[in-house]
């Protein structure tokens, strides 16, 4: 049986045009480092290295979201090392003059700066308004 309170309630996407050009990056990196390992070239193996790891990414980027929202969290999947879960408890605001960043404020006052570079543009306005909305509703649900 599954939780209702785990299931995502909002997704917001990647840039299209970065992940292409990650994935265009990692194909012509694979293509030199195996046209290299044709030529019995060692430097093919130096090559497929960031290569292949450039392929992963991208694979990655592919298949997950950049922002999922959900009930009482929202999680930043940025890249494949970079996966951040923040909860609505724990803020008191978020401020988003940039296109770029989004400023999250802390119930003690600490400030943490979200870039949102590599989400679709026609969805940051949304996530912004989307978060804005949910921590209002935390605040005015909380008891402490």
């Amino acid at each position: 049986m599954k939780n209702k309170e785990q299931e995502p309630r909002e997704y917001f996407e990647r840039s299209r045009s970065l992940v292409l050009i990650i994935l265009i990056g990692a194909l012509a990196l694979d293509w030199l480092s195996l046209k290299m390992l044709m030529d019995v070239n060692p430097w093919g193996s130096a090559v497929a290295i960031p290569g292949l790891a450039l392929t992963l990414q991208a694979l990655w980027l592919v298949v997950h979201p950049y922002a999922v929202v959900y009930e009482d969290r929202f999680e930043i999947k940025q890249s494949l090392l970079y996966n951040k879960e923040f909860y609505y408890l724990d803020a008191k605001a978020i401020e988003g003059k940039s296109n770029h960043r989004v400023r999250l404020i802390y119930n003690d006052g600490d400030v943490e700066s979200i870039s949102l570079l590599g989400m679709r543009a026609s969805h940051k306005q949304n996530f912004k308004q989307n978060l804005s909305e949910k921590i209002n509703a935390s605040l005015t649900n909380r008891d402490f």
